[in-house]
């Protein structure tokens, strides 16, 4: 019991100083907002400042939970001692009986279901994996720490950011139960937003058919981030609304109120990349309304005030400002390229063949795209009738442009930051049929509830199940239901009970990070990972072992440089160049590598050192398409007579169309051979113990695979052929050292 009120507290405590931050600063900047209005604007305004402060105590690397309680009840205590805890504003009209009718129990039972799931332990995915993965890891480090070997630690956090002194006080459920205060804020605002229109049916149907849609409920009751992102951005449109109604009344600067729209509009980036066309939204709002350049100029400096942290950080830790994409572009030695499209290939795909079933994917089946939006979103499209209002154009403006970013990655839950606008695009259109509105809120409610939604979602739909009393209040053991419930939680304890503390673990399959305090190197995340995973799979896979020596003779030539050229345009782009040893000769003796040769390489100059560390169980590749241009140049700091080069490599070699070349005196590369000839060699020996030394000379002596990877068969049925040991398995995974 005493999880579970921590829980409350530390959720609490967040939540009540997000409100507490934003009222201040509404008060303090002297805006006037409706009553109504006020709570889900000042608490999403209060997440964009709360956020900047906790980024502060992490780069300060003072982040205990005494100084995170202090910044939470020293914004709450703040907020009391300057009358901004007020509930302040003009009242409105209260809502008519028929409503209050309606959305009270409709709100209210499915508020009891998405309470006590995000009271009950985390078990979530992504929740219990990265999103509170480095929450947890940043709590334990007391600050940010410079991690180069995970993708998911260069994404913002500006959702997380808040999760932080949540779970330092609560834990996990803590954390789930913040993300559920913004699934709240997001229906209070489109309630108000619907009461500002003067249309609070329209409000009230709209903000149900976003919170009681099923991926709805079971993204925005765990520890995830999209409704979250989903509120800012309804929040940053409802400022932009609010400036354009007030730009010309009364007596203050009409380009104050843009003060919040610009930060929410920063924020979004910094909970979200993709939500970054918040900015251009907010930017193109305002130059369609006003056509100043200071309105603009607000835009552009408080959005960059939430912006600008995250970015920064990334260039300091991986020279890439929006890692982990963009590396084609600023280049770095931590992520390859082609992770960049190989992910980017795999969201955009979701084993969805057809796309034009997508429609039917998300609203009624959602098995592949993890998630279903429910059933009345197959009328979605007659929100288009709303293009008849002008709110309603803007609207649907704002859902076009969050949602042009969906095709990026197709999974169902990013469909949910465009889903408030399309939602209130929806009841718009019927605005004066109350009664329709109603009865399509109880069909919603009828058809999104848990036990009926067999109807027609598939059977292992990504939704929420019963209501978790026992496991909310704990009278399940934590431990015991987390074991019972969360086969990879059983992972995570196993890897933690076997693995020492400060050891690296090399996985094919990882663990919820929330629930170990080991370091996992997945496989695909960063360039270090997919490099060494490069390695273990030469031990058993033919393809990747270097099987074919090409081999360039030619009259002896002496230089100092030499390079050998790729020229072929190679269509294939999974195709990748790779070396695992180059060696020059000079009458069949081959000249000794020395520490005053200079290496380089494009693309990847970091790894071109894999092509010289006699080891045939590594290689350097090019990490992204073949291209012609593509270069491996050895100086040897003096002029050597080379006679003869040889290339190490694997059976991709027939795409490549080599030749080599050496720098004349004048400064220019000349031909020397090319066509080099191709000769397949049996391996004189295993690599997988060559493979394991790998692992074992970076410091990393665990290595992680799941009994459904590809392999785990060859490391089950003969470790000591790797230079292995089992140390542990089950849950899914065996757990492997490396022997000494």
């Amino acid at each position: 019991m005493i999880l579970a009120l921590a829980a409350l507290l530390g959720a609490a405590l967040t939540v009540a100083a997000c409100y507490a931050a934003g009222a201040m600063l509404i008060d303090r900047l002297g805006i006037a907002l409706r009553r109504f209005e006020r709570v889900p604007l000042a608490f999403t305004l209060g997440a964009a400042c709360l956020h900047l402060a906790v980024f502060a105590i992490l780069v300060l690397q003072i982040a205990y939970w005494p100084v995170l309680t202090a910044l939470l009840l020293g914004v709450i205590g703040a907020a009391m001692a300057t009358g901004s805890w007020r509930l302040r504003g003009e009242p409105e009209k209260p809502l008519s009986f028929n409503l209050k009718r309606v959305c009270i129990p409709l709100f209210g039972l499915f508020t009891i279901l998405y309470f006590f799931h995000a009271w009950a332990p985390e078990t979530s995915p992504d929740g219990s994996g990265y999103h509170l993965g480095y929450v947890a890891r940043e709590l334990r480090s007391h600050g940010f720490e410079r991690v180069t070997t995970d993708m998911y630690a260069t994404l913002s956090e500006g959702i997380e950011m808040l999760f932080v002194p949540a779970f330092a006080i609560g834990q996990h459920s803590a954390a789930a139960l913040v993300h559920l205060a913004f699934t709240a804020a997001l229906a209070l605002a489109m309630l108000a937003y619907g009461r500002r229109l003067g249309k609070p049916w329209v409000g009230a149907a709209a903000a149900f058919f976003t919170y009681a849609s099923p991926v709805v409920g079971i993204d925005g009751s765990s520890a995830y981030i999209d409704l979250g992102v989903a509120a800012v951005v309804f929040s940053g449109f409802y400022w932009l609304e609010i400036w354009d109604e007030t730009r010309q009344v009364g007596d203050l600067p009409h380009h104050v109120v843009l003060i919040p729209a610009g930060m929410l509009a920063g924020y979004a980036y910094a909970a979200k990349y993709p939500a970054f066309v918040m900015v251009l939204f907010a930017l193109g709002f305002v130059v369609w309304k006003a056509r100043q350049v200071r309105p603009v100029a607000v835009i552009v400096l408080f959005s960059s005030l939430m912006i600008a942290p995250w970015m920064i950080k990334n260039w300091i830790v991986v020279q890439n400002p929006i890692a982990p994409f963009g590396d084609s572009i600023f280049r770095n030695p931590y992520f390859h390229p082609i992770f960049e499209t190989e992910y980017g290939n795999v969201m955009r795909d979701y084993d969805v063949k057809d796309k034009r079933t997508l429609p039917l994917e998300v609203t009624i089946h959602g098995q592949k795209t993890e998630g279903v939006l429910g059933l009345i979103f197959l009328a979605s499209p007659l929100a288009l009738l709303a293009l008849r209002n002008p709110h309603g154009r803007r609207l649907l403006a704002a859902a076009a442009l969050l949602g042009s970013t969906y095709f990026a990655n197709i999974g169902t839950r990013f469909l949910i930051p465009p889903l408030p606008f399309i939602s209130m695009a929806m009841a718009l259109s019927f605005g004066n049929l109350p009664v329709l509105l109603g009865t399509v809120m109880i069909f919603h409610a009828l058809s999104s509830w848990p036990a009926e939604m067999h109807h027609y979602a598939d059977k292992f739909v990504w939704r929420l199940g019963s209501i978790l009393f026992t496991p909310a209040l704990r009278m399940i053991p934590q431990e015991k239901y987390l074991r019972d419930t969360d086969v990879d939680y059983g992972a995570a304890r196993l890897v933690e009970s076997v693995v020492p503390k400060g050891e690296r673990i090399l996985g094919l399959r990882g663990v919820p990070y929330a629930y170990c305090s080991r370091e996992f190197l997945v496989d695909y995340q960063a360039a270090l990972n997919q490099t060494l995973v490069d390695s273990m799979n030469m031990g058993w896979v033919a393809g990747y072992q270097p099987l074919v020596i090409q081999t360039f003779q030619f009259p002896e030539r002496t230089a100092r440089r030499f390079r050998v050229l790729q020229t072929a345009t190679v269509d294939n782009p999974e195709v990748q160049w790779s070396v695992h040893e180059l060696r020059f000769f000079h009458h069949g003796i081959e000249i000794p590598r020395r520490p005053e040769w200079r290496l380089r390489a494009w693309p990847n100059p970091w790894e071109i050192q894999l092509a010289f560390d006699n080891s045939l169980a590594t290689r350097w590749r090019t990490w992204e398409h073949v291209k012609p241009g593509d270069y491996v140049d050895v100086d040897f700091g003096k002029d050597e007579a080379v006679d003869e080069v040889r290339l190490n490599t694997s059976f991709e070699y027939w795409t490549m169309q080599l030749q080599l070349e050496a720098l004349g005196t004048t400064g220019k590369w000349a031909l020397v051979a090319k066509n080099p000839k191709a000769e397949t060699v049996e391996p004189k020996t295993s690599l997988r113990l060559a493979a394991t030394y790998e692992l074992k000379a970076r410091g990393i002596h665990y290595f992680v695979v799941g009994d459904d990877n590809y392999g785990a068969d060859d490391f089950r049925d003969d470790p000591e052929a790797w230079g292995l040991t089992q140390a542990g398995s089950g849950y899914g995974i065996r757990i492997y050292k490396v022997t000494e």
